[in-house]
């Protein structure tokens, strides 16, 4: 079938409606504008004499009937509506304030709808005679993307309501036997500086390669998912998911990577994995694998996974393999989209989101070896981004004979944490099965806890300011990083 009959859903007496009323209610003109845009309407005229009506408003001018007509007539536009006779029928049916914002949004779903069906017929047109299926494919969700954030309009909140609602949250919080408000690493001093993962959070962890930067990742993976039970999510651009459970059989036996990737196991060996692999087997991980992710697949795999998985945590492996859906100038662009759209949706999702990334050759060049900020590759929007920035330096790496303190010692560096302090944790490396773990000193048996406090009371201030907590990390810079 070469032509497509299909009638598009439209309301034009609605439309008149919503205009009329513009025109007559000046209290209606900012909720409608904050609603429709002049392409939602069908009727041509009508988009005519919406954009006038936004032309006025943006004067700071009150658009009516006479107002909207001088500046339609000084466009040379008026005969093209129908005349000020037409403006007339309009206002005449305009529909009463209270019912306005019903109105403009169901102007706003058939405007929606017909978008459907106009991007579903360019798609079936070019499915006839397509070169590329993968970019017939990007092109269709793109477009459908686009529609999808039509829909979003912009909400206000008084701040009485956030307050209260702010005020909750903290008692709730204060009730806790725990400093650990987000879902836990399972590094006591990491968690301890960061309080845990938190919903929303937009999480990097950058290092230069063989630093450990997947390492660190599944052994948080490990820890959230195996020990603590939490849903999540791995998406891994880099590895297959076979070599992924190699290295989480590996950290939950504690064979040897290379003893279990070439298959050299004695009986013991493989008896141990066979047993311990219905526990990896029983946690609640999804793998994902896909080589050539873009952000708007991994927005619609993280939504699917959300609604029927109920994950609690997204890792990715990592950020620069990963594409835009879109075409841009250069690969700063790109690399600027994705990060926006990762934090885009941990805030969507309301869970952390933690990526892999990339550091650039420039922090080998110092001396110390130390990363800075400054060393992420390809964008400083990433850095804008994130909400925690945490980088992994093993002295060991670049030390020919490397002191008895710095064998098998990884230094976990935060140089951002928007909502708390940055500093430095250390961590064991052991690197046969690639695994990170708390250092001998820090394996305690129970959580790090602290005192409780009042029932009575909403904040114990003490409560927030024990430095002792902070006694055996390093921390530096300010107590706020908010970049």
């Amino acid at each position: 079938m070469d032509h497509f009959d299909i009638p598009l859903p439209h309301d034009e007496e609605s439309e008149r409606a919503i205009l009329g009323s513009l025109m007559i209610e000046p209290s209606v003109v900012d909720l409608v504008l904050n609603i429709l845009r002049p392409s939602d309407f069908f009727n041509s005229k009508h988009r005519i004499i919406y954009q006038a009506i936004i032309d006025i408003s943006e004067k700071g001018k009150v658009p009516d009937i006479l107002v909207v007509r001088n500046h339609l007539k000084s466009k040379g536009k008026l005969k093209q509506i129908g005349g000020s006779s037409y403006l007339g029928l309009i206002v005449n049916e305009a529909c009463p304030p209270n019912v306005v914002e019903s109105v403009a949004r169901q102007i706003k779903e058939k405007s929606i709808a017909r978008g459907l069906i106009q991007v579903s017929q360019n798609i079936i047109q070019k499915a006839k005679d397509y070169k590329d299926v993968n970019e017939l494919v990007e092109e269709a969700e793109s477009e459908i993307f686009k529609l999808n954030e039509e829909r979003a309009v912009t909400h206000y909140y008084e701040i009485k309501d956030v307050v209260k609602e702010t005020l909750n949250i903290i008692n709730e919080l204060s009730k806790k036997e725990t400093v650990i408000t987000g879902i836990p690493s399972g590094f006591y001093d990491l968690d301890r500086l960061t309080t845990g993962f938190h919903p929303g959070d937009l999480v990097i962890i950058a290092a230069r390669p063989a630093m450990g930067k997947t390492s660190l990742a599944l052994s948080i993976l490990h820890n959230v998912s195996v020990v603590e039970k939490i849903p999540s999510a791995f998406f891994s651009l880099e590895m297959s998911k076979e070599q992924i459970v190699m290295r989480l059989l590996s950290l939950e036996t504690r064979i040897h990577l290379k003893k279990i990737r070439s298959g050299f196991l004695n009986q013991d060996e493989i008896l141990k994995i066979t047993d311990l692999a219905s526990i990896l087997s029983d946690a609640p991980i999804y793998i994902d694998d896909t080589a050539s992710l873009s952000i708007l697949d991994l927005r619609a795999k993280a939504r699917r996974l959300k609604r029927e998985k109920d994950i609690q945590l997204i890792v990715i492996d990592y950020l620069q393999l990963m594409r835009s859906h879109r075409r841009t100038e250069n690969r700063q662009q790109e690399v600027a989209e994705i990060s926006r759209g990762l934090k885009a949706l941990a805030k969507e999702l309301n869970i952390p989101v933690i990526s892999l990334a990339q550091l650039s050759r420039q922090a080998e060049m110092r001396a110390d070896k130390r990363p800075q900020l400054a060393d992420l590759r390809e964008s400083g929007s990433i850095e804008q981004d994130a909400d925690l920035v945490m980088f992994i330096h093993r002295p060991e790496y670049y030390k020919k004979n490397p002191t008895p303190e710095e064998e098998g010692l990884a230094e976990i560096i935060i140089a951002k944490q928007r909502n708390g302090p940055t500093g430095t944790v250390n961590l064991a490396f052991i690197k046969d099965i690639t695994k990170f773990e708390n250092l001998a000193k820090q394996r305690f048996e129970e959580p790090v806890t602290e005192e409780v406090p009042d029932d009575n009371a909403i904040i114990d201030q003490a409560h927030w300011d024990n430095d002792e907590l902070f006694s055996d990390i390093d921390i530096t810079g300010e107590d706020i990083t908010d970049i």
